[in-house]
């Protein structure tokens, strides 16, 4: 591609692109002058450089005429430019990739099985193919680059011989453009690859620095040639054609200096239109975009007299440019502090005071203090009101834009929030639950300022979490309730008490919060919100109000017991501050209350629910010695009984399917229905009499009636199970009866009655059912055996017309797309598995070849063979035959996905269960561990495959074998072949492997312990922090409900995500590396180094690194051999005083979880026992991980706010001695803090002016300032006109400060009033008057239409405006000063 066909002007843009790569004499001559750019004046006009840059053939520019060599010298040095740009491109796509690749590199597995390790394999092996690529991409660039800087040495040594003919140059560009095509192609081949080599970066950069040395004399001598001839700076234009100059190149930044300083030329002109102002400042501002080092050169200060002229102009677009402007100049707080200087901040708060016809002007002032806060300086007292202002007004158009900007000072600068009252304003709208999306950002935002010391100082005092219930209060002095405001309250309030913050806030004072909060349960109208709040806090059930899909109530047990013991300990704490707050007496008075009828049906039944889900969770997961059972006092006998039959039927449903802990692995319902089951069926074949067998025949009506729907089939299966097992009773019954026939006929697919059955029907599942015993019974009983060989119908039909509808013949089949869905034949495939369980049945399946047929369906003629071998895998047994195994071995290797991941899923079914022991199996017999070996290796076949959705069946299906399996050791030589590749794909077996002894010695062979703890070091202990507190927060902000249980439902809800040191400290080899490598060591001196730094705030690296070392010592003491180890150190007891003392509440919460993991073993229980706190056992006597402190208020409490747990005062009577008077007990005297009292009632009184005393104090000091300077003044200087002034401005001031109070503003109005027409601009016009109210509307809070009202009087653009031209002529004094003073000295 040709430049000049590009670009329509190669000189300028060659040469400005070219001085990018040879950093020219010429432009290091001038570097030195560019610090006067800015208020140079030896620049082109303004308009030349609108459409920039300008052809070398316009008629503004003459050129002479050059040669075709130099033309092609100046083609080909674009081209290198070009070639250089695209190679750091493609070297930043790269560097991104190699970033992300890190990224997948390391994995953190979750309790539950997931995916995400094989996405991240995936990841990693399509990024390695990616920079593989680019690689190649990147080669043939450089050799495009050699070959140009050969051919233009060529062309430069022919040139300068005078050798060069016209045929050579012509060749010369025509290669050049052949290598432009050849370019093209290949970057359109390469695509979107975005992936980079380092050392191919620096190779091309130095093969760049090499030519742009050979072409830089050549460069500067037709630069010279071609500035003589053309009459512009010797700064070359930039050309927009080309994207991207590298901005360590000195001419770039020298152009765009000079660009600037052209465009504040233009914003300095009078008499200009908005819109040229607009575009130039647009165009100034796109520049500083592109190249934001340019602000680091420029002398900004010599900028800030536009700006001011800019900000002064009354037209909101002009004064909005100055804000842009001024916020894209910035480059440190240094010019902030300047700005603040040249009363940038007075501008601000005039802005922000306007209405919203001045939307853009505000809006770029407001951006302007988020610029400000962005580098944590300029920010005054006087921004902020403005700020407050703005949030307080309901109809200001930025008032969502303010009210973040003010969330956000909260955690810059909380101290000056406080002071301008602006975290009572948060407190404030938090009450207003119209607007629900805000008041829930500010909660956040709350709760995670309370997190820190630093922050949390400044909130407490004036946070309430009281204010949350308030739309309960209202509801005694509102005759209506508005339901929204009442639910959003419900879900803020919830939202808190899930929060860590808001545990310690509703525990303050003795749980003061959470009794008045309980309180309201007496309220009917509070009532059902009330019990919606605590359903979801404890876990129960969720608030209904967050879906928009309402449903019916039903009460569902909890699933607490299938959860992660961390989450219940966190419950149990809850329900422990619930219980000392009598929770369960509130409901049990709401539940026996006399006037009961006001309550809604629905309050009672979810109470009921409420209250027997807490006393469940209560026994469960709180210790007994906490554990107290309130008798409920009721009313009448009649209630008494009422309620005792509710409880106990509610009880019985919620408690039918579920267990304690400790016992859940028992399933009595199994258990019972097999223990049925085996009685029944040795009772219908022992037991059973002549007459009872016939008589069941008979009651079957498969005698009487061919209609099989008249058929009693409850009674038909009996006898399968029972009596037909017996062999005698079955010979009997088909040698004189036509019952085994008719079955057989009914089931025989070409006689139209089951295989025409309807899926849907009433009995349809119960045919396959009893179709499944009948086949089974045949199968397994001598005499069943001869009645299925005699019959030549049932297997060879089947047989037959698969086989038909395989090769595509469906005509009059049954075996059709339409009968498989909407007919009941798939059953046939569960008879045929059936067949397979037993050696009888394989053998009649082989007698008539229908192994053939299952064969035949491998060659996927049409789409039903596919669908036939869906239907077959999962119904094959493997025991009986070699069919069977070849089939399923078949099945896991065939070229469609669906096949291989069904047939994976199926192997993995069969190998669970093979493991899992049952409880009425015998001992494992040599043919199944053949079995389970022939499993495992067809599962870790499946590891390999190229399918990634294959590959994570076939990890998890391994996953839950090795979990569940104690018998895992024995597939220990299987796991040997598959170390490297379970590496590659990161699979979470590996962790499993290491928790045991076998599986530590197989991986420290591969060096995976050493690589692993190295990663665990450097990085994957503080990554893990995240992701635990990320699990804990989703799984505590979430309810589990009820699952269908499985055979095989692996329990991971119980388990953390998996940490690397708790797999290890679980085996003896372990624990030796840990002692050996000195890791505990490492994580107690982290541990101590906080204790002994007084546990204040530290740097959020500080504190992340002391949360990963408490989670590896949590998990190494979780283990039996591991808690001996901390107790050592006496590690426990450091967690525990961090838990009391952290001043960083998450760090409080992590001590507590970790201290949770200790207790798992009975050894931690016994060190934490010793200590304060109490462990939960099960039934069993065993620890379960849950512990609690015995004070509550030492955890609770922050350290700047301690409370104490006291009994709450039960005797109402006070006893005093009638002799003398004296009161017998000591009362412990009540603590009034007057001073608070006092203050809390002039807020009351007077909100937008809470410190009003402090105001007339601070007038009172001023006023006698002012009087002793007027005694000095009238000692020194007696003149009457100044006097009357000082009083005339002491008198605004007084008359202002009255605006805060809204009893005295309307009088306060009318003096200014009276004042201002008296006076007029002679005063209020003044620098004294705008400086006091400036610093007054800093102090105080006022209303924003008084605002408004003292900005349009005051605080203007035309008294800033003299203020401004006083401030430049003292500068200017002070300058000639100054040099007379260096003149003279």
């Amino acid at each position: 591609m040709s430049t000049v066909n590009e670009s329509g002007s190669p000189g300028s843009t060659i040469y400005s692109t070219l001085s990018n790569v040879t950093g020219s004499p010429t432009n290091s001559r001038k570097r030195t002058q560019h610090n006067s750019l800015v208020l140079s004046t030896s620049f082109i006009p303004t308009k030349r450089l609108l459409n920039y840059p300008q052809s070398p053939t316009s008629p503004l520019q003459s050129r002479k005429s050059r040669s075709n060599a130099s033309k092609t010298l100046l083609i080909m040095k674009n081209e290198i430019s070009q070639l250089q740009q695209e190679l750091a491109q493609l070297n930043k796509k790269r560097q991104d990739a190699e970033r992300l690749r890190e990224s997948a590199a390391t994995d953190i597995y979750t309790g539950e099985y997931s995916r995400d390790h094989l996405q991240k394999h995936s990841m990693r092996i399509k990024t390695n193919t990616q920079i593989r690529e680019l690689d190649t991409s990147i080669k043939k660039i450089e050799k495009q680059i050699n070959d140009l800087r050969i051919r233009y040495e060529e062309t430069q040594e022919s040139k300068e011989s005078g050798n060069v003919s016209p045929s050579d140059s012509l060749r010369i560009v025509s290669s050049t453009e052949d290598s432009d095509r050849s370019r093209s192609n290949t970057l359109s081949e390469r695509g979107n690859s975005i992936y980079n080599d380092k050392q191919n970066q620096n190779d091309s950069q130095k093969s760049l620095r090499h030519i742009a040395s050979d072409l830089s004399s050549t460069y500067n001598k037709d630069q010279e040639d071609f500035q003589q001839t053309v009459k512009i700076p010797s700064v070359a234009l930039p050309d927009p054609s080309i994207s991207t100059i590298s901005s360590s190149d000195g001419t770039t930044k020298e152009t765009a200096t000079w660009l600037v300083t052209d465009f504040m030329q233009s914003l300095q002109e009078t008499n200009i239109s908005v819109d040229f102002l607009l575009q130039k400042a647009n165009g100034f501002v796109d520049l500083l975009k592109k190249h934001p080092e340019i602000r680091q050169d420029l002398v900004l200060t010599s900028f800030m007299q536009s700006v001011q002229t800019l900000l002064l102009s009354e037209d909101k677009m002009i004064a909005s440019i100055g804000y842009r402007i001024s916020r894209y100049l910035i480059n440190g707080e240094e010019f902030i502090r300047e700005l603040i200087r040249l009363r940038l901040d007075s501008f601000i708060i005039i802005s922000l005071a306007k209405d919203n016809t001045f939307q853009i002007e505000r809006e770029q002032a407001l951006k302007l203090v988020r610029c400000f806060i962005d580098h944590k300086a300029g920010i005054t007292c006087g921004i902020v009101q403005g700020i407050i202002s703005c949030v307080e007004k309901q109809d200001d158009l930025l008032r969502n834009l303010a009210l973040e900007t003010l969330l956000e000072l909260c955690f810059v600068d909380p101290a000056m929030v406080k002071q301008c009252h602006g975290i009572r304003l948060l407190v404030g709208l938090l009450q207003d639950y119209s607007s629900f999306s805000l008041a829930s950002i500010i909660l956040d935002t709350i709760l995670q300022l309370l997190e820190t010391k630093k922050t949390r100082i400044f909130i407490l005092e004036d946070f309430n979490v009281a204010v949350l219930g308030t739309a309960f209060s209202d509801t005694n002095t509102k005759t209506s309730m508005n339901i929204e405001k009442m639910q959003n309250a419900s879900i803020l309030i919830s939202k808190v008490l899930k929060s860590y913050n808001g545990i310690m806030l509703y525990s303050m004072n003795n749980f003061q919060p959470l009794k008045e909060l309980l309180s309201f349960l007496h309220v009917p109208l509070c009532a059902p919100y009330l019990v919606d709040i605590f359903l979801d806090v404890v876990r129960i059930k969720p608030l209904p109000y967050k879906s928009k899909v309402k449903h019916s109530f039903k009460p569902i047990p909890s699933q607490f017991h299938k959860e992660c013991m961390s989450i219940n300990q966190h419950m149990a704490l809850l329900i422990t501050i619930l219980e000392n707050c009598n929770f369960v007496d509130y409901f049990v008075q709401l539940l026996s209350f006399a006037n009961r009828d006001e309550f809604h049906k629905s309050v009672m039944v979810k109470s009921r629910y409420l209250l027997i889900e807490y006393l469940n969770l209560k026994m469960n997961l709180v210790d007994g010695s906490v554990t107290k059972v309130s008798k409920p006092v009721l009313k009448s006998e009649e209630t008494l009984f009422e309620e005792t039959f509710e409880f106990s039927k509610i009880s019985y449903t919620l408690n039918r399917n579920r267990n304690m802990i400790g016992l859940t692995d028992i399933d009595y319902n199994e258990n019972i229905k097999s223990f049925s089951q085996n009685i029944k069926e040795n009772t219908l074949v022992n037991e059973i009499d002549d007459s009872r067998f016939r008589k069941m025949v008979f009651d079957t009506k498969v005698l009487q009636t061919k209609e099989f729907s008249e058929w009693n089939w409850n009674i038909i299966q009996e006898l399968i199970e029972g009596p037909l097992m017996n062999p005698k009773q079955l010979e009997e019954l088909a040698k004189s009866t036509k019952f085994v026939r008719r079955l057989l006929v009914f089931y025989r697919p070409l006689r139209l009655r089951f295989s025409s059955v309807d899926k849907g029907v009433r009995l349809s599942s119960k045919y396959i059912q009893v179709g499944c015993k009948f086949f089974k019974m045949l199968t397994t009983n001598p005499e069943g055996i001869k009645i299925f060989k005699e019959d030549n119908k049932i297997i060879p039909q089947l047989a037959s017309l698969l086989y038909r509808a395989i090769e595509g013949n469906v005509a009059g089949n049954i075996f059709n797309e339409a009968n498989l869905k909407h007919k009941m034949i798939q059953g046939y495939f569960k008879f045929i598995g059936v067949l397979t369980q037993t050696a009888q049945g394989v053998k009649i399946l082989s007698r008539w070849n229908f192994f053939t047929v299952i064969y035949k369906m491998f060659q996927f003629e049409n789409r039903l063979a596919l669908h036939f071998l869906l239907l077959t895998i999962p119904e094959i047994d493997l025991k009986h035959s070699s069919h069977c195994r070849t089939i399923m071995g078949k099945a896991l290797v065939v070229s469609n996905e669906q096949i291989r991941i069904n047939a994976t899923k199926c192997m993995g079914e069969k190998l669970k269960d093979l493991i899992v022991p049952k409880q009425f199996d015998s001992e494992t017999t040599a043919e199944n561990k053949d079995l389970q070996k022939f499993a495992m290796d067809m599962l870790i076949r499946q590891l390999y495959d190229l399918s990634p959705n294959v590959v994570a069946v076939a990890d998890q299906a391994l996953y839950e074998c090795v979990v569940q399996s104690e018998r895992s050791k024995e597939f220990a030589i299987s796991f040997r072949t598959i170390l490297n590749q379970m590496v590659f794909i990161r699979s979470p077996i590996l962790f499993e492997l290491l928790s045991r002894s076998y599986g530590f010695q197989l991986l420290s062979e591969i060096n995976f312990v050493t690589d692993e703890r190295n990663a665990w070091l450097t990085q994957m202990n503080r990554e893990y922090v995240s992701i635990v507190e990320e699990f804990l927060s989703k799984r505590q902000n979430n309810t589990i409900t009820r699952t269908r249980s499985h055979t095989h439902l692996l329990k991971q809800n119980d388990r953390l995500p998996l940490h690397f040191y708790e797999s290890l400290a679980k085996t003896e080899d372990g624990i030796t590396l840990l002692s050996q490598t000195g890791d505990l060591v490492t994580f107690m001196n982290i541990i101590k180094k906080y204790i002994s730094g007084s546990m204040e705030d530290e740097s959020n690296d500080e504190i992340i690194e002391l949360k990963s070392s408490l989670w590896c010592c949590g998990f190494i003491g979780s283990t039996q051999l591991g808690i001996g180890s901390l107790d050592n150190y006496s590690l426990v007891e450091n967690i525990i005083t961090i838990s009391f003392h952290s001043s960083v509440t998450s760090v409080r919460f992590t001590a507590f979880y970790v201290l949770g993991l200790i207790s798992r073993t009975k050894e931690g229980c016994e060190i934490l026992d010793e200590m304060g706190w109490d462990c939960c056992l099960d039934v069993q006597g065993e620890p379960i991980g849950i512990t609690l402190p015995s004070r509550l208020d030492d955890f609770l409490s922050y350290n700047e706010k301690k409370w104490l747990m006291v009994p709450e005062y039960k005797n109402e009577m006070i006893e005093i001695d009638r002799g003398n008077g004296d009161i017998i007990s000591e009362i412990e005297p009540i603590d009034f803090n007057l001073d608070h009292l006092l203050n809390e009632t002039n807020i009351i009184e007077n909100p937008l002016n809470e410190n009003e005393s402090e105001t007339a104090e601070e007038i009172r000091k001023r006023r006698q300032s002012l009087e002793k300077k007027q005694g000095s003044f009238k000692s020194s200087n007696p003149s009457t006109g100044a006097d009357e002034e000082d009083n005339v401005v002491e008198k605004v001031v007084e008359t202002v400060s009255k605006l805060g109070n809204h009893i005295l503003s309307n009088s306060a109005i009318k003096e200014i009033t009276e004042m201002n027409s008296r006076y007029g601009p002679r005063l209020f016009e003044n620098d004294k008057v705008f400086f006091s109210i400036l610093e007054m509307m800093g102090k105080f809070r006022f209303k924003p239409q008084v605002r408004k009202f003292l900005c349009d009087l005051f605080i203007n653009k035309k008294t800033l405006e003299n203020i401004i031209k006083h401030d430049r002529k003292k500068k200017v004094e002070a300058k000639k000063e100054g040099k007379i003073t260096n003149a003279n000295p």
